[in-house]
């Protein structure tokens, strides 16, 4: 494991509820009709305090989570990553230290329900060691495999290289940018150093149908130094990049097991959005989506990619 030192548990996770992993409350509709005055009485302050509140369709029940298994829980949903200052305007800090205390609330309470629910110890150090070993592995099972010429070994590569470090999706999305890698040309991955000391920002228990915690989801901040080189076909230096690199890395935990996947990448939220995520987790297809998108970790910021073409365009 890599020598680091420790650093305390950071604000931010959002919390989806025990009983549906849905965070859109739901309210029953209180309707009634009566000839008489005194139940009209009453039908009108129903319809009142229907007005005050969204009803939602009753719902079919949902999947049983823990027979799902681990290396197919890819990202479930766009967390909230609180966003830094420097980015966001003045007039925004408020409101967005508000979120923080609040995201710093949700997560301590399901830290707290994981320890209530299942009685195991929280080993955060062992975690964050183990999170930045899988990362080293699957940047180097990359590296590897874009330098094997034939679609089939690249593929037998990060197979072999990423069993029990990362979920299926990752694995998917590593080989097919390995594919994508120019034939003759070769790339070294390189870990410098640990700028920081990595955080875990958010800490989320996900509960089986009866409610009681079976899988954990977190996701930790991650300040490197990292080096990429690309090599020619004769193997000159085409290109040297050495560049800091923050990622906020998904993993989905086993806590009986202590099996620990990567499974995704999140980017920092935007100073407008609230703590609610906006990916509809009770939509299988939205859902499935959004797996195989933050299963890419290579992938770069959208906000960026939204600045650069606009620049384009002007």
């Amino acid at each position: 494991m890599l020598p680091i030192r420790r650093g305390i548990l950071g604000v931010g996770r959002t919390h989806l509820p025990r009983s549906s992993l849905l965070t859109t409350p739901q309210f029953i509709r209180h309707n009634s009709s009566s000839s008489t005055s005194s139940t009209e009485t009453k039908d009108k302050k129903s319809k009142s305090v229907e007005s005050n509140f969204t009803v939602s369709p009753k719902k079919a029940p949902q999947a049983d989570m823990s027979q799902i298994p681990l290396q197919l829980l890819g990202c479930l949903t766009d967390f909230y990553i609180p966003p830094k200052y420097s980015s966001a305007p003045v007039s925004s800090w408020p409101k967005l230290l508000m979120r923080r205390i609040m995201l710093f609330a949700l997560n301590t309470y399901s830290i707290v329900a994981f320890k209530r629910e299942l009685g195991v110890p929280l080993k955060f150090d062992l975690w964050k060691d183990r999170g930045i070993e899988q990362y080293v592995r699957a940047n180097k099972a990359f590296a590897e495999a874009c330098n094997e010429p034939k679609a089939r070994v690249k593929g037998e590569i990060v197979e072999k290289r990423l069993d029990h470090s990362c979920g299926i999706h990752v694995g998917e999305a590593l080989f097919a940018r390995s594919k994508s890698f120019p034939l003759g040309s070769s790339v070294k991955w390189e870990l410098v150093k640990l700028v920081k000391d990595p955080k875990i920002v958010l800490f989320n228990s996900i509960p089986d149908r009866n409610g009681v915690a079976c899988f954990v989801q977190f996701v930790m901040k991650l300040n490197t130094v990292q080096k990429m080189t690309i090599f020619g076909k004769d193997g000159e230096v085409v290109q040297e990049k050495e560049q800091p690199v923050e990622d906020n890395l998904v993993f989905s935990l086993d806590p009986l097991s202590d099996e620990l996947l990567l499974v995704g990448k999140l980017f920092e939220s935007n100073h407008i959005r609230g703590l609610k995520p906006e990916i509809d987790i009770s939509n299988p297809k939205e859902a499935k989506r959004f797996m195989v998108v933050a299963a890419d970790i290579y992938r770069a910021d959208p906000r960026e990619s939204a600045v650069e073409s606009a620049n384009k365009n002007n």
